[in-house]
């Protein structure tokens, strides 16, 4: 039970706001499809990851592991997947905060609700770490209780009878949506640790199935409880909520920024400690890519969260698990059906990265 709830508060996170977006347009069939197909896939990945690091003990992580087996290139395409895909993923909680502030104070213009977010979140970056540690558990609580209130003041209008079941024209919408909400590979170094202290030897992917479709079954609530209450389905969904009554607007959004900015901050960690720790780079020089590069990118116009949050789970977390999988496949004894269906995995990986990339030029 305590690696299923490492892998699920690992797994919940803010990316349960573009799924309403997703299940309304690409239909709630295609998308429960998507929840259960990818969160098989993400299992099969998390167990594997787990089984590589059980082999090799403590000596390596996924940077290490991508260099021991697939050589420099392996290295450098996990550090850009993870480093690139972490700071696109502050962009995409920076366009959340902002609309959960214009949602929580209308009259306020959109370029000060994204100078007062980002101030709020950049001043602690340079804070030492121990100040901001255990962030995640009041991310995860406050992500938790903005689904209940959802779904709980929603009932009984929380089916999906009002969407169609599929959306022919947005079939591969939700991919990177999805993913980016059921990706969770950072919660296997801990549930690792944790079954090592513990001894226990037992099926693995049992616990890390139940975390995940914790998770996947909490986002389904979500998506009813939104599509059942909302008269506006917006990509983001808070900027779609203006007309709830004032006591639930305010609150949503009080609690959505608190699970954006906790949620925040332990990822500007990770991203200055993979810059210091693979690069050699000085803290400082880190602190700044994170405080000034995000916004940027916001400025110079990937302002739009749906968009953003589909690169990152199309492109770079796709990336991410192809090499788990690849890295897995040459540090374990499989058999023969096993790497067949790991290829498969991949294979769709890598055709839901060229989707993304297709999209993300085109569009």
């Amino acid at each position: 039970m305590k690696i299923a709830a490492i892998v699920a508060a690992a797994t919940v996170g803010d990316g349960i706001f573009a799924l309403p977006y997703v299940f309304y347009h690409s239909g709630w069939l295609v998308c429960l499809f998507y929840l259960v197909a990818l969160g098989a896939v993400v299992v099969m990945a998390h167990t594997v990851y787990l089984k590589t690091l059980e082999k090799v003990g403590e000596k390596e992580r996924l940077l290490g592991l991508s260099k021991l087996y697939l050589g420099d290139g392996g290295f450098w395409v996990g550090f850009l997947a993870i480093v690139v895909g972490l700071l696109l993923t502050l962009v995409a909680y920076l366009i959340l905060g902002m609309q959960f502030i214009k949602l929580a104070f209308p009259a306020v213009p959109p370029l000060d609700a994204f100078l007062v977010f980002w101030i709020f979140l950049s001043i602690p970056v340079f804070i030492a770490d121990k100040y901001v540690v255990d962030l995640e558990l009041l991310g995860i609580v406050c992500t938790s209780a903005i689904i209940l209130l959802i779904f709980g003041t929603a009932w009984p209008h929380v089916v999906f009878s009002g969407i169609p079941a599929i959306g022919t024209g947005n079939l591969f919408l939700p991919f990177g949506a999805i993913l980016f909400s059921l990706a969770g590979w950072t919660s296997i170094e801990p549930a690792y640790e944790s079954r090592k202290r513990s001894g226990f030897r037992g099926q693995a992917w049992k616990a890390l199935a139940l975390g995940t479709g914790f998770a996947a079954v909490l986002y389904a609530m979500f998506a009813a409880g939104i599509l059942g209450s909302a008269s506006i389905i917006s990509p983001d969904t808070a900027s779609g909520l203006t007309s709830w009554p004032f006591w639930k607007r305010e609150l949503l959004a009080l609690m959505g920024l608190v699970a954006v900015a906790t949620v925040y901050l332990p990822i500007s960690r990770e991203i200055k400690n993979s810059l210091e720790r693979d690069l050699g780079w000085r803290g400082i020089y880190a602190r700044l890519i994170i405080v000034f590069l995000p916004p940027l990118f916001i400025l110079l116009g990937l302002n739009n969260f749906l968009l953003v949050v589909g690169l990152v789970g199309g492109l770079f977390l796709s990336l991410q698990y192809i090499l788990i999988i690849s890295v897995g496949r040459r540090a374990l004894s499989l058999s023969h059906a096993a790497k067949f269906v790991l290829d498969l995995a991949v294979a769709a990986f890598v055709i839901a990265s060229a989707y993304q990339i297709y999209t993300f030029i085109v569009r």
